[in-house]
This record gives C-alpha cells, structure tokens and sequence, in this order.
C-alpha cells in the first residue's frame, strides 16, 4: 500500500509510527533535513531545547553504533525496575518492547 503523504504528515499526524518503519529502505537528506525542522518544533523539558542530531549516512558507521546502542541496552534493560506497585508499571512494558524494537 503506496500512500502519499508528506514528511510533515506523517510526523505530525501519526502518534507513533516505530514498528512500522522500514529500516532498510534508504532516505533521500532531503526528508531527513525535513523531519529534523519539524523536531525542532517539539516542546522539551523546561524549555531547555538541548537536544542534539547527528545524520550518519555510512553504512559501516550505523552498523558500529546500531552494535553499541543494543550492547548498552541490553544491559540497561536487565536492571532491576520500580518496585512493584509503582503506577508507570502499566506503560513500562510498552516502552521497554519499543526500545527494544529499535
């Protein structure tokens, strides 16, 4: 199914489109460029604004780091959680199963 909807469409009308993303097509900078104007609009925590973005488009270079972010997760995600009863149990899961997709 081809639809044809803009950058700007997707990144502002879709709640979360993570496990649908196809991570082997490749992105013209264009649309990359693009999707970072439109997060700079996002609100941050106290108005802090200290994001950073880094565009990699070598290949061997996103293999490296791909390696380094699942070795790390790994041993973030064995570690213990909240104690039990907390109420951000509830959506843990669901965030954990997502880190753990990318």
């Amino acid at each position: 199914m081809q639809l044809n909807l803009s950058a700007d469409d997707v990144l502002k009308t879709t709640r979360s489109v993570r496990k649908r993303l196809d991570f082997d097509k490749p992105v013209e900078r264009s649309i990359v460029e693009e999707c970072l104007e439109i997060a700079l609009q996002a609100p941050t925590g106290g108005n802090r604004q200290g994001w950073h973005f880094i565009v990699i488009e070598d290949a061997a270079k996103k293999k490296a780091l791909a390696d380094i972010y699942r070795d790390n997760w790994k041993i973030y995600s064995s570690l213990p959680g909240r104690p039990t009863g907390d109420q951000r149990d509830s959506q843990m899961g669901r965030v954990r199963d997502s880190a753990t997709f990318l």
